[in-house]
Formats: structure tokens, C-alpha cells, sequence
């Protein structure tokens, strides 16, 4: 496959989850910031999660709850904002139409043409249903790659750009909520600390895993086990664990030489997940083990876009 074809076809993918993921930060963000409502530090953190507050102080929007969603969700000088990501995701679709199904490129059309009539008829929302409506197009877009494409290379870039995508999410979010509460000093939140609890499901329903959560330790929600649950499940699909025995699997579909230091690296990373438990994180500090796993997805990202994206 052409490095041009495939790189359009990772970043149109990536674009999709990034999408995605910013509206569920947001959604998240704004319910923890009315149960925080004297803490001024809940409206910044999607900020600080997508490590974009330089950026916000530099637009110099306010900051309130609506002024980062409205940055998050519609500034047109930010790139991951969630309408240049669904605009950038639209313009690398249609720049490789012929390699996508019809209903692919109808889906991601759709969204985009929905998406200006939200924001000539609703202004620029950020509300809850605004969240809900770019989660589910990013859903129906999935489903209808899943039911339509080959199996070739071309589904494997796509679904590579997903998961590396969504591995960096999951890290994030899970990052941020131990910056505050460091579960190698505290590992077990008090059963009465009621804040705690809500901050800790938020963090679940932030990656669709509070059911999960439920059916695998029928508990109170407990920072280790949501901790061990994001990180080493190998069942649940937005977990550090499964994105990377997906995102294995994937390189090895991939031609081998050019890909060798990527397969290399993201097997590395996958041993250490499949091997390890959260003990292990817990003793090196959970904070500072997703930091460097946030790090290392990033240079997973860039040995892909060397082997497979850049032109020769």
C-alpha cells in the first residue's frame, strides 16, 4: 500500500476516536466540575488531561466550564479541538474515497454536514446532548467499517490509528485523576469519601467501563481496582491492556522489515501489560507509571508514521 493512501487512511481514523474522546472529557469534565462547583481547578481539567492549557491562557478565553468546552469542542485555531478533528477526519477520508467503502465516506460526510447545521442552528453547543451526538457518530462510523471493509491493509491502518488513539486517552484521564489523589500514597479511597467515589465513576464513564466495573468486582468503586480494571483487563476494550495486544496484532499484518522497530517497541510495551500487575505500578507510582507509558505511546505513534506513513 501507498505510504500517502495508508497515512490518510490512519489519521482520518485517529481524527474519529480524537473526536470522540474530547466529548467524552467534556461531557465527564462538566458533571465533576457542578459536584466541584467551589473548586476552581474542575472547569481546567480537560485542559490539563489534553495538555492544552499554555494553549486556552494563550486564546485567552475564561476560565469557566463553558469557556474550555467551547474551546475544546469549537476553536477554530486549535487542532484536536472536536470540529477541526471531525473536519480533518472528512478531508482524509475524501482524499482517499477510492480505498473506503461508499458507506464509510457517507457516514463521515454526514457528520460533517450535521455538524454545520448544529452550529448555524444551535450557535456553537456544548451541552450534553452536543456529547452525546458526536460519541454516537463516531460509534456509527466504527460499525459501518467494521460491516463494510475488507480485511486488508487498509482496515488494519484505520483500526491502528483508533486504538493508538484511544490507548493515549485511557492514559491520560487515568494520569490526571492520580496527579491528584496518588494512589501509591493513598491506595484505597475511604468508603465515606463520597467526592472520591463520584470522581472515580466519572473517570469509569468517561471510558464506558463503569458497567464493566460493576460486573468485574460487584464492589464499592476502589482507585486500585479502577486502576487494575483501565490498565491490565484484557477484556475491556478502552483499556491499556487490550489496545495493545489489538495494537500487536495489527503490526503483524503489516510488512515486517519497514515495521521492525515499531513491532518491536509496541511488543515491549504489550509484555509489560501482560506481565505485570498493578502492584507493580502501585510501588513505582501510578502517576509517574502512566506518564511513562503516555511517553512511550507517543514513540509507538512516531516508529509508525516513520515505518509505514512517511513519504519515500
Amino acid at each position: 500500500m501507498l505510504s500517502r493512501v495508508a497515512s490518510h487512511l490512519y489519521w482520518m481514523s485517529r481524527y474519529q476516536e480524537r473526536a470522540e474522546n474530547m466529548a467524552r472529557i467534556l461531557d465527564v469534565g462538566q458533571s465533576l466540575a457542578l459536584l466541584s462547583a467551589q473548586d476552581d481547578g474542575a472547569a481546567i481539567e480537560p485542559l490539563i488531561i489534553t495538555d492544552t492549557l499554555v494553549a486556552f491562557d494563550e486564546a485567552g478565553g475564561p476560565r469557566t466550564t463553558e469557556g474550555v468546552a467551547r474551546f475544546l469542542a469549537w476553536d477554530a485555531a486549535h487542532p484536536s479541538s472536536i470540529a477541526n478533528c471531525l473536519e480533518s477526519s472528512r478531508e482524509n477520508a475524501r482524499a482517499v474515497r477510492g480505498a473506503i467503502t461508499s458507506e464509510m465516506w457517507e457516514t463521515i460526510n454526514d457528520t460533517w454536514l450535521q455538524l454545520q447545521q448544529r452550529r448555524r442552528v444551535e450557535g456553537q453547543p456544548v451541552d450534553a446532548g452536543f456529547f452525546d451526538w458526536v460519541k454516537e457518530r463516531s460509534h456509527q462510523f466504527r460499525g459501518v467499517t467494521s460491516g463494510t471493509i475488507l480485511r486488508g491493509q487498509p482496515w488494519a491502518f484505520i483500526r491502528l490509528g483508533t486504538i493508538i488513539e484511544r490507548a493515549d486517552n485511557t492514559a491520560r484521564i487515568l494520569s490526571v485523576k492520580q496527579g491528584a489523589v496518588d494512589t501509591a500514597v493513598r491506595p484505597t479511597p475511604p468508603a465515606d469519601d463520597i467526592a472520591d467515589y463520584y470522581s472515580l465513576a466519572a473517570v469509569l464513564r468517561s471510558v464506558s467501563a463503569f458497567e464493566a466495573y460493576q460486573d468485574t468486582y460487584r464492589d464499592v468503586i476502589d482507585a486500585r481496582r479502577v486502576a487494575e480494571l483501565l490498565i491490565l483487563d484484557p477484556k475491556l476494550p478502552r483499556s491499556l491492556r487490550f489496545c495493545y495486544d489489538e495494537i500487536e496484532a495489527l503490526l503483524d499484518q503489516l510488512p515486517k522489515q519497514a515495521g521492525r522497530p515499531a513491532r518491536r517497541l509496541a511488543a515491549t510495551i504489550q509484555a509489560g501489560l501482560a506481565h505485570g500487575d498493578v502492584a507493580e505500578a502501585l510501588s513505582l507510582g501510578l502517576y509517574e507509571f502512566l506518564e511513562r507509558f503516555l511517553k512511550e505511546n507517543v514513540l509507538l505513534g512516531e516508529a509508525v508514521q516513520s515505518a509505514y506513513l512517511e513519504l519515500t
